[in-house]
């Protein structure tokens, strides 16, 4: 009987230390990481590759538009929504929607458009660069269906948001995990889940080998070398920090081609002003210099685009739709396409064939996933319908929106989002 008393007597104590020692930690962990909603929306600070190095160029003072105590591009929000104010409507996606640039976020162009037609709403900025679907869904489920909106707007890029054909929808959660909602440890220690996440650096932002020091500083200062010595410095800085394996020689004929138009257009524009970028080189030198079967134009495209990748990413969509039905929150899903709808993009990707072919698998993949969101209650809007054919509309190296782009984009979410809100 006693032997039963002492085992009882331990293992009570046993669990009593155990959840001690956890809150302790989870007490600790506060000192480090910031307060909720920031901490459920990044695991890392926000950092605007271009003002973070680029700080000689200063014609452009909008991109440091700063980053609200969310993490956010945004203007300072609260969490409840203000009594009597205007609809709240509140945006999900990726650099397209955090939008770092152009002089307005893609959800304050929104809002400024549906002000000027008399009509104001609350446009919430919850996009994330770099993220994908899964993403998208914690970030509703743990953050945005919290703020009490009144339309959700999920933005899917065709370009990098069609996730492994393995990497659907799921109800088991990881132990850790940059969305908290999605982590074992995220759903009862949220401070500790996002401590272990950015000192080990498990988000997808921090994985793989970090950039050189100043890295966009330094391209930046190459770009505006003297010429002739542009391609010299490019060349140099591919071979050193991401290439050593290849000759001076093929890493200058692939940058070359064009007539050097890569680095010609990051020469100073008083708009849209264009960056070269150490990920863009990177991609350039990897597809062009590699020897692997490649998409030769769209219509080839079919033959290597595989429906898995397509089938999981809608997995995640219709999660999405169904937890923001289950809070009576109207959802719609804008389906963005890549810069080959850009007639101008187009044409200045030709020298680089094995790089633009990215472009057909992705717009492939955008056109099965309308034919199976057309299957199901998924209110969508194929951003295509508006952008096809319009020169000018995305940046040529980076990929993003144009302020023209994002204007005509701004046009048709503000179309779309009258209808949600019954206006």
């Amino acid at each position: 009987m006693v032997g039963h008393r002492r085992l009882a007597f331990g293992i009570v104590f046993g669990l009593l230390l155990a959840g001690a020692t956890l809150a302790g930690i989870e007490f600790l962990a506060s000192f480090y990481a910031p307060p909720w909603p920031a901490r459920a929306l990044r695991s890392v600070p926000p950092v605007n590759p271009i003002t973070a190095t680029i700080r000689p160029f200063t014609k452009q003072s909008w991109i440091a538009a700063p980053y609200n105590s969310w993490g956010m591009r945004d203007a300072e929000r609260t969490v409840a929504k203000p009594a009597g104010g205007a609809p709240r409507a509140v945006f999900v996606g990726d650099s397209f929607v955090e939008s770092m640039f152009t002089p307005l976020s893609l959800p304050a162009a929104v809002e400024r458009q549906v002000a000027a037609a008399g009509h104001p709403i609350e446009a919430i900025n919850l996009g994330v660069g770099a993220t994908d679907p899964r993403s998208y869904y914690y970030r509703v489920h743990d953050v945005a269906l919290e703020l009490s909106p009144d339309a959700l707007l999920l933005f899917i890029y065709a370009g990098n948001d069609f996730v492994a054909a393995n990497a659907g929808y799921s109800l088991w959660p990881a132990l850790i995990d940059e969305s908290p909602g999605g982590a074992l440890i995220g759903t009862f220690m949220p401070r500790t889940n996002w401590l272990l996440v950015n000192r080990f650096r498990l988000s997808g932002l921090l994985q793989g080998e970090p950039p050189p020091p100043d890295e966009g500083g330094v391209l930046y200062e190459h770009v505006r070398a003297p010429p002739g010595e542009q391609i010299g410095r490019l060349v140099a800085h591919v071979k050193r920090y991401y290439y050593p394996q290849l000759s001076e020689e093929k890493i200058r004929e692939v940058l070359s081609r064009g007539d050097g138009r890569f680095w010609r257009v990051a020469e100073d524009h008083p708009d849209d002003q264009e960056y070269v970028l150490g990920w863009a080189l990177d991609i350039l030198v990897n597809w062009e210099t590699r020897d692997f079967d490649v998409a030769k134009s769209r219509e080839d495209a079919a033959r290597l685009a595989g429906d898995g990748e397509v089938s999981a990413t809608l997995s995640w969509i219709k999660a999405t739709d169904k937890v923001a039905r289950a809070h009576g929150v109207p959802l719609e899903v804008f389906l963005v396409p890549v810069g080959s709808v850009d007639p101008s993009y187009a044409d200045f990707w030709k020298p680089w064939p094995r790089a633009y072919s990215w472009n057909y698998i992705c717009d492939e993949w955008q056109s099965r996933l309308v034919s199976a969101l057309g299957k199901t209650g998924v209110r969508f809007a194929d951003l295509r319908d508006d952008l096809e054919g319009v020169a000018g509309t995305y940046r040529k190296l980076d990929g993003h929106w144009t302020q023209k782009g994002e204007t005509i984009v701004a046009g048709r979410v503000k179309k779309e989002l009258e209808t949600v809100l019954g206006r």
